[in-house]
């Protein structure tokens, strides 16, 4: 065997190839600071974490530091060319000093990581975390704890010592293509609605402001021939009252004119009017024949909005009418009007209030798309949902109606689009209720892992109200830092209300829109400086966390329905369609520290669950009792031995009476034995969503017992409308073991390995080729009960990885058996061995995690 000083344990030459333009990049991007969103700045620093870890792994170190500080360092022994030398990549470096189990290596190790982070991410703060170890050498501050903008990313590799002859052999197995069967719960978040809208509009009265008029002129002169056309004229008004000023300079040709007569046949009235504002004239007849002088005694001037200026006047403007006879009959042939000086007594300024005269039915529609795996098959589907007062409902899944609970024939690989149309309200409300959900699961090479803190608004059209949006969001992690991005048209308001689960708590306002389609930026210094009034940070990152969005509608508690819609409650006349634009026009975006940091082995797996129910609660109902519902509701899950968990996701419906008064208390852990959350019973809980905060809940190798409980009779669980899912992952990695005398079974060059897997709960073999055979060679045939784990270093290999992928460390029903079968199907498996003569102290993968990012 060919001597080498190290291991790599990826494709350096393809990552060298790659790297090499990375590196150009790397240095123009850390040079200066595009102004742009949190968002596209995380984005960034995460490429370059992941760019300039890539670097430092493929890249050799003499090729990254000059040839003088080389010198230097072989001459301090930094470099210590007895197990390294310039020619290895930094991170191999790192990885054989550590894997030496020395603080004076890792101090070496140190050395060298500090001077290329210095040079390499010039302009960026860093931090370089080492086997969840760093040092003041690996980190530039800890500003990062407060910073919005980190880029992380994480690589994990091997370091041996390799010299002359082998005396053992120790293998490692990885997955290189897998089949899984992955689980989805799209929760459907809350949206409403007003259930009727005034469809049309009647003043009920006038809140009336006294009016200093300024100035006042009025002239114009009919059509000859046409009595009921100006020809010409001007109207001018200006005056100032409490709430504003009323400024009015209308040209009046083309206006049209009409006339009352009283029974004496005086003209009392003129009325000229062009569609939208209209000038009221009212005369006392003082003297003429043909033609007969008015004297203008009161003029109302009216807007298009309706409101309205009334003058009252002594003298000063003035009507005359001419007449022609036709037959027996006489008939007004023409007017005019004319100012000469106003003698004004008073005036008042007027704005309507109005009520409604007639309501009409609103309606609303609810769009959002969701993404399976392009590859993924036997997909099936179960659509749940409530509405919020027995409103009509059609839904549509890509085009086609859904008429059954069952959409899996409607359900395709890549995006798919869900509609909701809600109309014929039944109450002053419509839209989804609580325990609304999707339920999907489907087979997959390619599984999706989205990230929890872009959440992708729905496209949203309520037809003549305002809307209510209740976002319930939740994060794995650390929340550092929260924005909004809202597109919308025809609204009016923006609000957005943190609810602490009995009320709602306002965290921003903006009621300067004009209706027009616009969008509203809303940055985490005006979000979070707002929410942690009522909130600190710390808090959100323990369970998930409601942000209310209205748009023309507000909350008020002092009303016994405490949302209030514009068109329904208040502004009639804002009857008008809204819109808010979907994904990518609006989003929330939560920044977070994530709690389990993913490499390219991991596999997500998920596991839904149907929720059952303890203490049942009896409503009567004028009648007859009833079942409302349960005061308990849980469900078990087992989580494999190696199983990283990652969070848990229950999706709640309740029903509750009145605004009763009491907490709800969560027990998590095996046998529900660790008290998680005991709360306020929470209005609003149509989530409840955590991750593993502390060792006794979500514990591996055991079933746990999720117990939610309510102390109040008339709060209750609806468990069949509930839904629970469980995530976690595998590792499809397992390092470096121990030393073993022999590589495999009769010195084969590999094996074709029958095992066994649990997709969907239905067991199946298979098998899969591991090792490294030539062209020449046979590898042997063989099944997983035949493995010797304790005597040959690929069948230890491959009974690691296997625990790894699900199955229990258990050595007598062996990992890929049908008694003990993995999580996943292998559609590829790569083992790699080396024979070694010095083996360090200590074999165990190395995770290297880099975090950059600027104040």
């Amino acid at each position: 065997m060919k001597r080498r000083g190290f291991i790599f344990t990826l494709d350096a030459l393809l990552a060298l190839i790659l790297v090499t333009i990375m590196v150009a990049g790397v240095v123009r991007v850390t040079t200066t600071a595009p102004n742009v969103y949190i968002t596209k700045i995380q984005e960034n620093n995460k490429y370059i974490a992941q760019s300039l870890l890539e670097t430092l792994r493929t890249v050799p170190l003499s090729n990254l530091v000059p040839p003088t500080q080389i010198s230097k360092w072989i001459e301090d022994r930094t470099i210590d060319l007895t197990y390294v030398n310039p020619q290895m990549s930094p991170l191999d470096i790192v990885a054989t000093y550590w894997a030496l189990n020395s603080a004076e290596y890792k101090q070496k190790a140190e050395r060298i990581m500090k001077y290329l982070l210095d040079n390499l991410a010039r302009g960026y703060k860093y931090q370089l975390i080492i086997n969840n170890y760093t040092s003041p050498y690996l980190t530039f501050d800890n500003s990062y704890e407060n910073a919005s903008n980190v880029g992380s990313a994480t690589v994990m590799i091997s370091g041996y010592v390799k010299n002359q002859t082998p005396r053992g052999y120790v293998a490692k197995a990885y997955l290189t293509k897998l089949v899984t069967a992955q689980e989805k719960l799209i929760g459907i978040q809350r949206v409403l609605a007003g259930g009727y809208y005034c469809f049309q509009l009647a003043p009920t009265g006038y809140n009336e402001y006294p009016l200093t008029v300024l100035s006042l002129y009025l002239e114009y002169q009919t059509v000859p021939g046409d009595e009921n056309t100006v020809q010409s004229g001007r109207f001018q008004l200006s005056g100032n009252y409490s709430g504003g000023s009323v400024e009015v300079n209308d040209d009046l040709s083309g206006w049209s004119v009409e006339y009352s007569l009283n029974r004496r046949g005086y003209v009392e009235k003129i009325s000229l009017t062009n569609g939208a504002e209209t000038i009221i004239i009212y005369t006392s007849y003082t003297s003429g024949y043909n033609p007969e002088l008015y004297e203008v005694r009161a003029i109302v001037y009216e807007d298009a909005n309706g409101n309205q200026a009334v003058v009252y006047l002594n003298e000063g403007i003035y009507v005359e009418v001419s007449w022609i006879q036709i037959g027996r009959w006489w008939y007004i042939s023409s007017s005019r009007a004319y100012t000469t000086v106003p003698n004004i007594d008073s005036a008042v300024y007027r704005v309507p209030v109005y009520g409604c005269y007639r309501w009409m039915d609103n309606s609303l529609d609810v769009t959002f798309k969701f993404e399976l795996p392009l590859d993924a098959s036997d997909i099936t589907g179960l659509l749940n949902y409530a509405t919020r007062a027995g409103e009509s409902v059609n839904f549509e899944l890509n085009g086609e109606p859904v008429t059954s609970a069952d959409i899996s024939t409607l359900l395709k690989g890549g995006e798919n689009v869900f509609s909701a149309y809600f109309y014929n309200p039944q109450w002053y409300e419509i839209g989804f209720g609580s325990g609304s959900w999707i339920s999907l699961r489907y087979k997959t090479s390619t599984p999706l892992v989205e990230d929890p803190g872009l959440v992708k608004l729905y496209n949203i059209i309520s037809e003549g109200t305002g809307i209510y949006y209740l976002n319930s969001l939740f994060v794995p992690g650390t929340v550092t830092g929260i924005s909004m991005k809202l597109t919308v048209e025809g609204v009016h308001e923006i609000r957005v209300y943190y609810s602490n689960g009995t009320a709602l708590n306002l965290i921003y306002e903006n009621t300067t829109l004009d209706g027009s389609k616009t969008t509203v930026t809303i940055d985490n210094s005006t979000l979070v400086g707002n929410l942690t009034n009522y909130v600190p940070l710390s808090e959100l990152s323990r369970r998930n966390f409601n942000l209310i969005i209205m748009l023309d509608a507000y909350y008020n508690s002092s009303y016994s329905r405490p949302v209030r819609y514009a068109g329904q409650d208040y502004n009639y006349q804002w009857n008008n369609q809204r819109i808010l634009y979907g994904y990518p026009d609006s989003y929330i975006n939560i920044t977070y520290i994530p709690k389990v940091t993913t490499t390219r082995f991991m596999i997500p797996i998920e596991q839904t669950y149907s929720l059952n129910g303890e203490n049942p609660a009896y409503w009567w109902s004028g009648w007859r009792w009833y079942l409302a519902g349960y005061r308990t509701m849980y469900f078990n899950y087992y989580l494999p031995d190696k199983a990283i968990p990652w969070y848990v996701d229950v999706w709640t419906a309740i029903h509750f009476s009145g605004y009763p008064e009491g907490t709800t208390t969560l027990y998590e852990g095996p046998n529900a034995n660790t008290r998680v959350f005991e709360f306020p019973l929470d209005y609003y809980l149509i989530r409840l969503a955590y991750t593993r905060l502390n060792e006794n809940i979500m514990v591996p190798s055991e079933t746990n017992t999720f117990k939610l409980e309510s102390s109040s009779e008339n709060y209750v669980f609806r468990v069949d409308d509930s839904k629970a899912i469980v995530h976690y992952f595998l590792n499809g990695y397992a390092p470096y073991g121990n030393v073993f005398p022999y590589y495999s079974k009769n010195g084969a060059c590999g094996y074709v390995l029958t095992y066994y897997y649990n997709l969907s709960g239905i067991i199946d073999s298979d098998t899969v080729f591991i090792g490294n055979c030539k062209p020449t060679e046979t590898p042997l045939a063989i099944s997983a009960s035949e493995l010797e784990p304790t005597k040959y270093a690929l069948d230890d290999a491959i009974f690691r990885l296997f625990v790894q992928l699900g199955a229990r460390e258990d050595y007598n029903a062996l990992p890929g058996t049908k008694e003990n079968p993995i999580r996943v199907k292998l559609e590829g498996l790569a083992a790699k061995s080396i024979g070694i003569r010095n083996v360090p102290t200590t074999i165990e993968p190395i995770q290297i995690t880099l975090r950059i990012w600027r104040d």
